[in-house]
């Protein structure tokens, strides 16, 4: 508990300058029916240029934000699915670990999740598959 609460203060001061920074924006993805989506990034030490991740998927329809999904802490690759009716994308933190998810674009409700940091198994569904074979 000690090492915890000394740790505490530097922690909350590397969460401020995430929270006070402003976010960077990816280049448009388009997608079917009038849909395109970016991410959104920022520096975990405040600095603009350096140390840069994605922390969120913003999906917007003919110019207005229908969605925005929040990565587990980042969002590191996405694509549509299912003709735009659906999301898919890979989320986990800097190390050891990856999640990649499906989600219904209409409610944002997670429909099914697969452990991506290893190899995919083959049978693995036909959604994780396309999105770990994006560069």
């Amino acid at each position: 508990m000690r090492r915890f609460v000394a740790v505490l203060p530097l922690l909350l001061a590397i969460a401020g300058h995430v929270s006070a920074q402003s976010p960077t924006e990816s280049t448009y993805r388009r997608g079917p029916h009038g849909l395109e989506g970016w991410t959104l990034s920022r520096s975990l030490y405040g600095r603009s240029t350096v140390d840069v991740y994605p922390y969120a998927l913003v999906i917007a329809r003919d110019g207005k934000i229908i969605r925005r999904i929040e990565g587990g802490p980042f969002l590191w690759k996405w694509q549509f699915w299912a003709a735009g009716k659906q999301i898919v994308y890979e989320t986990g933190p800097l190390h050891f670990g990856l999640l990649c998810n499906l989600a219904d674009l209409a409610t944002g409700k997670e429909l099914a999740s697969v452990d991506c940091y290893y190899e995919l198994p083959a049978h693995a569904p036909a959604w994780a598959a396309a999105l770990e074979a994006q560069p």
